[in-house]
């Protein structure tokens, strides 16, 4: 059916209006569906569909388009049949032009561009007139007319991307390119005719229906030029500067610093450039070398050049702005041996003219030729070519060998040979000719046979050969000797070699498999075992002897018998204690025995004290020679005398030497180690065995013997290199487990087991003598020696290839272990990864051999050994052992090894080395949190890593950089990690790489527990007010930890204090502060201050403030105060900050609130450079830390703030959430969202700049995002689902929220849910249009008409989802009115956040649950009005302020009329009480309604209707009490009637009635109003009565509302009860023959009965019931109007219509 004309103008109009008005497409449904459907999307999309073929078309997108400022174009796709768009064609024809629609909106332009039609084969697309298609839409979709000047008007289809026909205005604008076109031509003709043509032609070339070439030059013309090219420029167009430089100018450079050709063609494109161009300036810096020797000369060029006047102007581009002479350098003299190749036919003549050159010749002022020497001749002959050597010169042995001899040379070196050598290479002269190198080798060749007469031929033979055999006369290969050394054989055990004559087995293979025979000079004939590494025996007169090792070993004897030192001096050496152990020499250096003062310790002969012992305890001879022979004190650290030939002392003055007595010898213990090598571990466990079945001591002597004996520590090979485990009793140091890797876990700052063989010889210590080391600067190669009571420790080393060292007191040589690395181009087997295996040994022998032959001659080398091999091609690492590190004489060995490496394998990329630091980064022994740690990584002054680059800080394994507390500065040699507001979670493993030249320099350091100390919190109010009362006693009390001590000062003075107890761990003190004097008008401030006593430089200063004005404000937690005052008082235990309140309307009122428990604050700080590493520990910890302090953290605002800080930290760090990280946070968020939390949550959604509920919400689903695997998690109030899904979903939640998503068209959905059962306590409830003048800080509260009554859900799929229906239980059933679906919008009021309703529609509200449809994902609930809406809040106060009016009016009449009437209305007791019962409900009514005219005339409209606290109190207080008086009145008039009703026949007297009528009508109300103040007022902000809006009892704190409340609502149900029973006694006693006419009927009289009964006693206040739980605007009307007509209700049914009155 078609639209009539008039429908659709209104369609347009509509539209067009409406887009112009609002500037936004997306509501345009709601204005159009009266007329057609529509469908719309947040594109600004806008279509109309008539009913007719609507399924021949699809919708396209229009977006608005960019036009002028203020101006909007909107494009309308309008769908409709032929009819239809020739009336709108039509209708927009005779529209007049432009529309005003009003001040601010016209309508300007409205144009038809194109007309899209079905078509049998699918649309065409034509448009309209002024408008056409680009060329690119009519080639891609076929044009269905002509394509002309680019453009076609109809296309065979509708553009996908919502393309239209565009303005031809536009589609023919011009662009103008221009086209570089090389073009390779030979043909000089072709070129000429080329520019004949472009010359001479005017043209223009059509090359598409949108492209034409306009001009054409040639601007450059290449030709080839003998073996290079020139480029030669045509007219009006030139070179650069720069290329005319660069390639060679051929022509001049003109003075514009361009030239029109250039010797080459640009390598990169460039062409000649036109004349217009802008030249470049450049700036060149000249360096020119002048060879001068006279020094005269030197200064006389210094000179002229200081009087030059610059810039010089060379020409009219370039200029000399400045000369400068650098430095002098003298000539150096070079000479240089030239080879030049002459092909001649004529030596003889060359010969000659050389033999009459006269050298030298002068090729320059600084060159010379010396001399010139024909070398070699080479010529055809026969066979090739011969080349022979001129007199003097010869070719050298490999030459001869491998070109051949020519015939009749026999010499290793020839003159001739016989070809023309390929490398260029010719005779060399006499004099430098090399001698040929005779090598030398050993070659061991293994056979495997059993048949012994073989072996016996073979020795037959070896021993009938004459040698030296050769075997070639070309090579001049001889074999000097051939020998059978080892044979081999099987044994009953295994094998058996055995060496033959003249071969022997070396000592260390004797005993690593055991002799068969004696050994005798260091070496055995025979082991038991097969070596695996191929060893064999080894020639006598070859054989290396035995390493001799000398041990320089220091004893302390205990003893007080001088002859035992006499004896000692007269034993003979050598002394043998084994074949392989001797001493050589023992000499007593140092003799200590007690004097009267202490100790004094004498020096044998030869042996002095150094000059700073001397001087340190004290010289009891002269100091003679920078020594002394005796000092007064036994050196704490072990040291003793040092032998005078051997030893150089420090000079040092003269100091005159103190006496010596003599004293009895003293009594000496030892501690001496023994390392074992030992590889069966059976003879481990023997030793044990034997050590613990000893009896000790063990006496040696009469004056020696051992106390104890322990293995302490046991060594073997592991894969990665060594491990060191310590025996019972035994422990690592700290600073070893770390410097070597622990390979168990550290306790006690001590570990069991180390993954490294101490190179300084240390070994594991007992437990109990310990001391646990906290790692610090240590000297180098030094070896610090406990003392104990004369124990042997023992320390067994389990490979084979490590030989017996002993550990000295005395100073050694420094060895530096340079630790290497190297990439092996080789397969890596599992074999190489056991030490012991055939392959292992097999390549760590071969690289061990390249190794020694690469780094032996480094300065100061000892060893280099491999370590292991690791995966990744092979990683072979391996050590080199130094006592001098020399960088680059390393890095010159690490160039070269990859070339010595090649027979083994290709080294992949160079070869690694770092040094490891035996000592430890230095950082400060004693850091306080909150302070600022330095730690500082560098090599000690003897190692040399040669120059740094660069430096990279580890903690815990893990790579730090420069980040909010981070900083890392590195200079020269050392870099330095600079850690700001330390907390104990910086305790830990540090690693430091400075990244050197040639190595890097490893070092670490542990900062243990200890290092980090918790910083003094002192806990005092800073700010006490106190009214001065003479002789007062104000007490002033200071807090801190329990580990601490604190004073108090005033100024310099220590003030007088007593401890006080507090439970846990808190110290406390009091000083009790006397007020001596309150003359004077004016306020007295004293300053105390309390000072920690250690650091002292801890403290806090409490000033007390003595006035003399009245007190406003008192309470016991802030004290006393005027109005105005500001008082500061401590944090509870646990917290840090402090409470500062302002008085204010005679209460103290919160002003800042800085408390935060200390471990959230540590957390917090600790946050700042948190890894996704260390996620998972962290929030454990935040989790443990939460649960544990719930009460403190729920109570405090800036806590609970600082944990949505760390949970935003933690989501923006993880990037793959899993179950227990998510456990841990959903534990801890469901302590800060509890109810406990409300009024911390409450204070921070006041603050205007804080977002931390919406920053809470938001962590959640970023979280949620990022959750890993599928699972549930259920807390108390919280509950998460992550799940997968196929097409559709649907769940309940819990048992509040259930969730429907529909056909998906997805498989596989991921779908998170998280629903919090308490997020209205920190979610604020207020929506897009919340104003946030309504802040209201003063009480915390934040005014809102809605709640969130409901939980909130969060939803995230990984899927695009656009229908999800939520159904949510309301939290509150008796909410009803304007419920709103809602999700949390991040953005909305500048990013505070707010609930918003966009795309979410309310469906239904049935039984108490609220059903919404979304077309998003995100956090979902529903808001609901808590108070009527503000248009009927304005129409009940009109009903309240009209209805009280009259009341009044009414009263005043009642009482007038009341007192009128009184004597003839009371004339029995009944009537009397009757009416005595309405004048006072009258007047306590007409009091209660000018108390509460008074109270709403006085709240402050202009603060955000505060009220005034005294003033309205009083207001309260009076209506409070009348209104109850009013009720209790009323309840009078009831019990009045039901005792006239009941009790007929009973008497009552008037006084009795007057008696119960007072004490019920105002001594019950009295006793009500008063407790009620004397409950509420006193309380902290006087909760007596409301803050805002209104003078009224208070409801939120302390509902003090209830005491009108309950009263009232128990009379009237009194009441209803009396009547109920009154109207039971009627109807049972039906209406008589004696009623009036009226009355009759029983309905009639229960009416009357209930009408005049209704307002007398109070029944319309049980509207109030439904009031208090419904927003129905009905029953709230009616409760106004009812009651605040109550007066004229009294007035009418109460006196009017009564009888007696009228």
């Amino acid at each position: 059916m078609a639209i009539s004309k008039n429908g659709l103008t209104i369609v347009a109009l509509l539209v067009t209006l409406y887009i112009l008005e609002t500037g936004d497409s997306t509501e345009f449904s709601s204005l159009v569906s009266a007329v057609r459907p529509c469908v719309y999307d947040p594109e600004h999309q806008i279509q109309v569909h008539s009913e007719e073929e609507e399924e021949h078309f699809l919708p396209h997108s229009r977006e608005k388009r960019d036009v002028l400022t203020d101006q909007w174009n909107y494009i309308v796709d309008v769908v409709s049949d032929v009819e239809t768009f020739e009336q709108i064609q039509s209708f927009l024809n005779t529209t007049s032009l432009p529309i005003q629609l009003d001040n601010m909106t016209e309508i300007s332009s409205i144009s038809l561009t194109m007309v899209c039609t079905p078509t049998g084969a699918g649309f065409q697309c034509r448009c309209e007139e002024l408008f056409a298609w680009p060329y690119s839409s009519c080639v891609k979709y076929g044009a269905c007319d002509n394509i002309s000047g680019g453009i076609c008007k109809c296309i065979n289809a509708i553009p996908a991307d919502g393309q239209t026909c565009q303005p031809i205005s536009a589609l023919l604008g011009h662009s103008e390119y221009e086209v570089d076109v090389e073009l390779n031509v030979t043909d000089i003709a072709t070129l000429d005719y080329l520019r004949s043509l472009l010359t001479n032609g005017s043209f223009s070339l059509t090359l598409g229906p949108t492209v034409n070439v306009t001009h054409i030059n040639i601007t450059t013309v290449c030709y080839p030029n003998g073996t290079s090219f020139q480029c030669r420029c045509e007219d009006h167009f030139v070179w650069s500067h720069e290329a005319c430089i660069t390639y060679g100018a051929c022509d001049d450079i003109t003075d514009d610093m361009t030239c029109r050709c250039i010797n080459a063609i640009p390598s990169n494109g460039q062409y000649c450039q036109p004349k217009t161009a802008v030249i470049q300036l450049y700036e060149y810096l000249l360096e020119v070398e002048l060879r001068v020797g006279d020094v005269a000369l030197i200064e006389q060029l210094r000179n002229t050049v200081d009087n030059i006047n610059f810039p010089i102007r060379l020409n009219n581009t370039i200029n000399i702005t400045k000369i400068d002479v650098i430095f002098t350098v003298p000539p150096v003299i070079y000479e240089y041996q030239i080879s030049i190749e002459v092909n001649t036919a004529d030596v003889d003549k060359l010969r000659n003219t050389l033999g009459n050159i006269t050298f030298p010749i002068q090729i320059s002022t600084q060159i010379n030729i010396s001399n010139a020497n024909i070398t070699t001749v080479c010529s055809q002959d026969d066979t090739g070519f011969q080349c022979r050597c001129e007199d003097d010169y010869l070719w050298p042995c490999d030459k001869c060998v491998t070109y051949g001899k020519c015939e009749g040379d026999t010499n290793s070196i020839c003159g001739c040979i016989k070809a023309i050598p390929a490398d260029g290479q010719y005779c060399q002269s006499v004099q430098h000719q090399t001698p040929p190198v005779v090598y030398e080798y050993l070659i061991s060749v293994e056979l495997n046979t059993e048949d012994v007469t073989l072996i016996e031929q073979l020795r037959t033979i070896l021993r009938n050969i004459s040698f030296p055999i050769s075997i070639n006369n070309h090579l001049q290969i001889n074999i000097n000797d051939i020998n059978i050394s080892t044979v081999c054989y099987p044994s009953s055990a295994g094998f058996q070699c055995r060496c033959e004559d003249q071969y022997r087995w070396s000592c260390d293979q004797c005993f690593l498999y055991g002799s068969c025979d004696n050994i005798t000079n260091d070496t055995c004939g025979c082991i038991n075992a097969l070596p695996p590494n191929g060893q064999y025996c080894q020639l006598i007169d070859q054989h290396t002897p035995p390493v001799v090792y000398e041990y320089l070993i220091s004893i302390e004897l205990n003893t007080t018998d001088v002859t035992v030192i006499d004896q000692l001096r007269n034993i003979n050496y050598p002394i043998n204690i084994s074949s392989d152990i001797q001493i050589s020499a023992v000499n007593i250096s140092t003799v200590c025995y007690p004097s009267t003062a202490g100790f004094q310790c004498r020096c044998e002969d030869q042996y002095r004290w150094s000059c700073d012992q001397c001087f340190l305890y004290g010289s009891c001879d002269n100091i003679t020679n920078d020594t002394c022979g005796c000092i007064n004190a036994l050196p704490p650290n072990g040291q003793y005398c040092q032998i005078v030939d051997q030893h150089n002392f420090t000079a040092c003055p003269v100091t005159t030497p103190s006496p010596s007595p003599t004293t009895p010898p003293v009594v000496y213990e030892f501690l001496i180690s023994i390392e074992l090598i030992i590889s069966d571990a059976a003879v481990i466990n023997q030793l044990r065995t034997m050590l613990s079945n000893i009896s000790y001591p063990i006496s040696i002597n009469s004056h020696i013997q051992i106390n104890d004996i322990n293995i302490s520590t046991v060594c073997y090979p592991s894969s990665a290199g060594f491990q060191c485990r310590c025996e019972d009793q035994y422990r690592w140091s700290c600073d070893q487990c770390f410097l070597y890797g622990f390979c168990d876990n550290i306790t006690n700052d001590t570990c069991g087991c180390i993954n490294a063989l101490p190179p300084n010889g240390q070994y594991c210590q007992i437990v109990d003598q310990h001391n646990s080391t906290t790692v610090g600067t240590t000297g180098m190669g030094t070896t610090r020696v406990t003392t104990t009571p004369t124990t042997v420790i023992t320390t067994i080393v389990t490979p084979d290839d490590i030989s017996t060292t002993a550990e000295t007191p005395t100073s050694t040589l420094t060895r530096f272990d340079v630790d290497m690395l190297m990439r092996l181009d080789k397969e890596y087997t599992p074999e190489l990864n056991n030490a012991t295996s055939s392959t292992y040994k097999e390549l760590e022998s071969r690289i061990s051999s390249v190794l020694v032959e690469q780094y032996k001659g480094i300065t100061g080398f000892i060893n280099v050994f491999v370590k292991g091999f690791r995966e990744g091609s092979i990683i072979t690492d391996f050590v080199v052992q130094t006592r001098q590190v020399e960088p680059d004489e390393i890095a010159d060995a690490n160039k070269k090894l990859p070339e010595a490496m090649k027979p083994i394998a290709l080294v992949i990329g160079s070869v690694s080395a770092f040094y490891n630091s035996l000592s430890s980064i230095s950082f400060p022994d004693l850091t306080y949190t909150n302070d600022d740690m330095t730690l500082t990584c560098g090599p000690p002054a003897n190692i040399n890593v040669g120059q740094i680059s660069g430096s990279e800080w580890k903690f815990k394994e893990r790579i730090i950089k420069d980040s909010g507390r981070i900083k890392i500065t590195t200079s020269n040699m050392m870099s330095k990690l600079r850690i700001a507001q330390v907390v104990p979670a910086d305790a830990g493993n540090y690693e430091c790489t400075l990244e050197g030249r040639v190595m890097n320099f490893l070092q670490k350091g542990f900062v243990t527990s200890n290092n980090i100390k918790q910083a003094p919190i002192l806990r005092l109010p800073s700010m006490v007010n106190v009214q001065c009362q003479l002789g007062q006693i104000q007490p002033l009390k200071c807090c801190v930890q329990s580990n601490y001590k604190v004073k108090w000062f005033q100024g310099t003075t220590v003030l007088q204090s007593e401890v006080v107890n507090e439970p846990g761990n808190t110290y406390c003190i009091t000083h009790n502060y006397n007020i001596e004097s309150c003359s004077g008008s004016q306020q007295e401030e004293q300053s105390f201050i309390c000072r920690v006593d250690e650091p002292k430089r801890y403290e806090m200063t409490t000033t007390v403030i003595i006035f003399r004005e009245d007190v406003k404000c008192d309470d016991t937690q802030y004290g006393k105060g005027r109005e105005g005052d500001r008082s500061s008082i401590a944090c509870n235990k646990g917290q840090e900050g402090s409470k500062t309140a302002v008085c204010k309307d005679g209460k103290w009122t919160l002003e800042v609130d800085s408390c935060i428990v200390t471990q959230i604050k540590e957390l917090l700080i600790d946050s700042q450079d948190l890894a996704v590493e260390e996620v998972p520990q962290f929030v454990t910890n935040l989790s443990t830390i939460v649960q544990s302090e719930k009460t403190d953290i729920t109570n405090s605002s800036p806590t609970i703030s600082a944990i949505v800080n760390i949970l935003n930290t933690v989501a923006q760090v993880s990037t793959a959430v899993v179950q227990s990280v998510m456990k841990n946070v959903l534990e801890t968020v469901d302590v800060i969202i509890g109810d406990d939390a409300r009024e911390s949550w409450e204070v921070l959604n006041t603050n205007e700049t804080n977002n931390a509920s919406s920053q809470l919400l938001g962590s959640m689903e970023t979280l949620s995002e990022g959750l890993i695997g599928e699972f549930a998690i259920v807390t108390q109030r919280i509950q998460l689902n992550k799940t997968t899904f196929n097409n559709s979903f649907g769940a309940n939640l819990n048992s509040s929220v259930s969730i429907d998503i529909p056909n998906t068209n997805n498989d596989n959905v991921s779908i998170t849910t998280i629903t919090f059962a308490t997020l209205n306590n920190v979610m604020p409830a207020r929506n897009s249009s919340f104003n946030s003048s309504i802040f209201n800080a003063t009480d915390n509260q934040l005014v809102s008409a809605d709640t969130i009554n409901a939980a909130v859900v969060l939803v995230k799929t990984d899927a695009f989802i656009q229908n999800v229906t939520l159904s949510f239980d309301k939290r509150n059933n008796f909410l009803k009115l304007n419920p709103q679906c809602v999700f949390w919008n991040f953005t909305q009021l500048d990013n505070l956040g707010a609930w918003d309703n966009q795309g979410c529609i309310f469906d239904s509200d049935i039984n108490n649950t609220v059903t919404c449809r979304c077309n998003h994902l995100t956090s979902f609930s529903i808001l609901m009005a808590i108070d009527i809406p503000a248009s009927l809040r304005n129409d009940l106060a009109i009903i309240t302020y009209f209805g009280v009016g009259i009341s009044l009016a009414s009263l005043v009449i009642c009482l007038i009329i009341e007192g009128y009437v009184w004597k003839a209305i009371t004339r029995n007791s009944t009537a009397f009480m009757r009416h005595v019962s309405i004048v006072n409900t009258a007047l306590s009514l007409l009091i209660a309604d000018i108390c509460f005219l008074i109270g709403a005339s006085i709240v402050d409209d202009t603060n955000g209707f505060k009220v005034p606290v005294g003033p309205c109190s009083t207001a309260t207080f009076f209506m409070h009490f009348f209104y109850l008086a009013l009720f209790f009145w009323m309840l009078v008039s009831g019990l009045l009637l039901f005792y006239r009703t009941v009790m007929v026949f009973s008497h009552m007297s008037k006084s009795t009635m007057l008696a119960i009528g007072f004490s019920l009508g105002y001594g019950c109300p009295l006793i009500i109003a008063v407790i009620t103040v004397a409950v509420t007022a006193p309380q902290n902000n006087n909760n007596y009565i409301r803050k805002t809006n209104a003078c009224w009892l208070n409801w939120k704190e302390t509902m003090a509302l209830l005491a009108l409340v309950i009263p009232a609502l128990t009379i009237v149900f009194i009441n209803i009860l009396i009547v109920i029973v009154v109207l039971f006694k009627m109807l049972r006693r039906g209406v008589g023959d004696a009623a009036q006419p009226e009355e009759k009927h029983t309905m009639v009289v229960i009416t009357r009965c209930l009408i005049i009964l209704t307002p007398l006693f109070g029944l319309t206040w049980s509207l109030g019931v439904g009031t208090m739980f419904s927003t129905s605007s009905g029953i709230h009307i009616a409760f106004a109007f009812f009651n605040s007509l109550q007066g004229f209700f009294i007035l009418v049914f109460g006196t009017l219509f009564d009888s007696k009155v009228s």
